[in-house]
């Protein structure tokens, strides 16, 4: 679990359409002409290996948000001198997360407002950004550089709680596949139903902050919660023809449902990617806890991810024991691209994308990130700071300064 310092919000423009700051903040700014507008969704990616995403448990990215926000966010205009490491970071390599954000942008009308409440602005004001980011040359730092100075201004984010919020970070699973259950390969990768739905309270309540919830119509015309995992398991969806594949093993299935999405290396050769298409709604609850209630991973940093696989691996036959635990399910689809798809419908960029809470944050927003995290090659922490894209969301990332870095 990495505690994120401080997370910088690039309110461009000026940030009026966010709440800034009590005592500290600085009067709102007149906005620069042809300058960007704050928004968007992000999925962050970090500069080292996947094994070097540390969680106390892992956080399920697909869960919905449920109830409505309880933080606040409040916004502290600072200057780009202000952002420790501003000046040593590669802005170059933020340029192409931005540009997919802005090919989303580029389908609204001028008036549509970007992000839940229209936080992030309109479409209009996200114009000009975009079209001189298209204009920078690959690899060009310090043009990068000058043109995030030029068309945003930096704002520090707080929740109730301060500056100080919480960062994590996922991957893309990958697995090991075959298109017939033979041998090895037995596991199910489904499909999503016909019967599975999916309501935007959004669009039926006025507050909803982008909730969304999922279920299936019974006999009565009455929307009913979907089957568990466990019935799922028991065969509630067997003879439905959803088997997309079938992997060889069921642990790195269970982390493609908790992070959303995967690669599989099928057995002719081929690689397939699979999207997030749906999910049963039902409430996560943390593998990890399920193992210390059980009385396993006391030893001290066990509860990352490697030390529940770990875990997982040498207690087989606790397995369904534990999984059975876990209501949510996820279902897939073959994605049209390689790559995982973030929310904002955007291939994401390790170390440059991110998840947000979508409720405080509008995709499409820069954020610069300032926390610690594993230094490659050993078992020490160090500062990370760098600029990310928010293009993802995830149900267990709620909260003003919350974050979810892509580590790719």
């Amino acid at each position: 679990m990495m505690r994120a310092l401080a997370l910088l919000i690039f309110a461009a423009c000026s940030g009026e359409h966010y709440p800034t700051g009590e005592a500290n903040a600085q009067p709102v700014p007149t906005p620069k002409p042809a300058a960007g507008s704050a928004a968007a969704p992000s999925a962050g990616s970090g500069s080292a290996a996947p094994t070097a995403c540390p969680c106390d448990d892992v956080t399920d990215r697909n869960d919905e948000r449920k109830d409505p926000p309880h933080d606040k966010l409040t916004l502290t205009k600072v200057a780009f001198k202000d952002l420790p490491a501003w000046a040593d970071d590669k802005h170059a390599e933020a340029v192409p997360s931005f540009l997919r954000s802005c090919e989303k942008l580029a389908v609204l009308k001028d008036a549509d407002p970007v992000g839940h409440d229209g936080h992030g602005g309109v479409a209009k004001q996200w114009r000009s950004a975009c079209k001189t980011a298209a204009k920078l040359k690959p690899g060009d730092h310090a043009a990068a550089k000058a043109f995030f100075e030029t068309e945003f201004v930096p704002w520090q984010a707080a929740g109730k709680a301060g500056v100080d919020g919480k960062m994590t970070g996922y991957f893309v699973q990958e697995m090991r596949g075959s298109r017939k259950r033979a041998g090895k390969y037995q596991t199910v990768v489904h499909a999503r139903p016909k019967d599975l739905l999916m309501v935007d309270l959004s669009k039926h309540i006025k507050d909803a902050h982008g909730r969304r919830i999922w279920g299936r119509m019974d006999d009565k015309g009455e929307l009913v919660p979907f089957y568990t995992r466990k019935e799922i398991r028991e065969g509630a969806l067997d003879g439905k023809k959803l088997e997309l594949m079938y992997v060889d093993e069921p642990i790195d299935l269970l982390f493609a449902h908790i992070e959303g999405s995967a690669k599989a290396r099928m057995d002719d050769g081929t690689t397939v990617w699979l999207d997030f298409a749906g999910k049963n709604g039902r409430s996560y609850k943390g593998v990890g806890g399920i193992i210390k209630e059980m009385g396993g991973l006391s030893a001290p940093g066990s509860g990352t991810m490697q030390g529940i696989r770990k875990w997982l691996e040498n207690n087989r036959a606790k397995w369904t024991e534990i999984v059975d635990q876990i209501s949510s399910f996820v279902f897939f689809e073959e994605a049209k691209q390689q790559g995982a798809m973030g929310s904002q419908m955007v291939v994401l960029t390790a170390r440059r994308s991110m998840a947000i809470d979508r409720a405080f944050i509008a995709q499409s927003t820069p954020i610069w990130v300032d926390t610690r995290a594993p230094v490659p090659n050993s078992t020490a922490y160090g500062p990370w700071r760098q600029l990310l894209i928010a293009q993802d969301t995830g149900g267990g990332i709620l909260g003003a300064v919350r974050g979810d870095i892509y580590w790719g």
